[in-house]
């Protein structure tokens, strides 16, 4: 699934290729993924694109948006000239634009959705997100503060858990925990002082430079220009040996793989 860094490599093309535009028709493949009353709204001018956690939002001229998450596969294609036929491919939605060019949704396994949403909604879902680890809010104190309402979780899970912290997924928690030489299956409230500075720096450290190289492409993930390139640093996520070549762990936590140094990380 695209996390943060994934996610805002994506909303920043976004930003750049379709805000200001007017989306004058389209068409919708699967009322299961885009939601049909989009039609309804059209034409309807795109003033801009941002991110919450691993959330899309276009903001639109009528005071609707559309919120978007693309899961575990979901990626779009922006076409401005003759393409190939790539674009077609797992297509849901297409949204057509005054000026002849095109944005299309696509998702493999249709995990994701687009939702026309008013600001009411939009708020109502948007509260349901913790602090932005890359935002002026997630300090080290209140960092400490979730972690400390959380004392009996995992340290893995809370930083998994989005009413906490909006963003962080399987991939980057791995990451940090590596570089922050704390065990996943420790609990939250067995994390001294010293340990929950380092991650947080870890965190922020990891999530900024992921950001930087346009997100890591495993799995089915795209973004609007091609690949990422932070899967080069991965240095524990679907590895077999750490950094210092000690044999990784590999266990379920939450649901989730996850794979750990047993000599690194206490």
């Amino acid at each position: 699934m695209p996390e943060l860094p994934e996610v805002e490599t994506i909303v920043r093309q976004l930003r750049t290729k379709v805000k200001g535009k007017t989306i004058v028709s389209a068409e919708i493949f699967d009322m299961g993924v885009v939601d049909p009353n989009i039609k309804a709204i059209l034409p309807v001018k795109i003033l801009d694109v941002l991110r919450r956690g691993k959330s899309i939002i276009f903001y639109l001229n009528d005071g609707k948006f559309i919120l978007t998450h693309l899961r575990m596969t979901g990626h779009f294609y922006y076409v401005n000239i003759l393409p190939n036929e790539e674009y077609r491919k797992f297509m849901v939605g297409k949204f057509d634009f005054s000026d002849g060019t095109f944005l299309t949704h696509n998702s493999i396994r249709k995990f994701g959705s687009m939702r026309l949403v008013d600001k009411d909604r939009l708020k109502q879902e948007l509260d349901k997100l913790g602090v932005e680890p890359l935002g002026a809010g997630f300090t080290l104190n209140r960092f400490n503060e979730i972690l400390g309402k959380k004392a009996r979780s995992n340290i893995k899970t809370v930083l998994l858990d989005q009413s906490q912290i909006a963003g962080i997924g399987n991939i980057y928690a791995q990451e940090a925990l590596y570089f922050a030489g704390i065990n996943p299956c420790r609990k939250a409230g067995e994390i001294q002082f010293e340990e929950v500075k380092k991650l947080h720096l870890e965190v922020v450290r990891i999530l900024t430079a992921a950001v930087k190289q346009k997100g890591s492409t495993v799995d089915n993930y795209s973004n609007i220009d091609g690949a990422g390139n932070y899967q080069k640093y991965l240095v524990v996520y679907n590895k077999q040996f750490c950094p210092k070549k000690h044999p990784l762990e590999k266990i379920n936590l939450g649901g989730r793989g996850t794979s750990f140094c047993s000599v690194c990380q206490r």
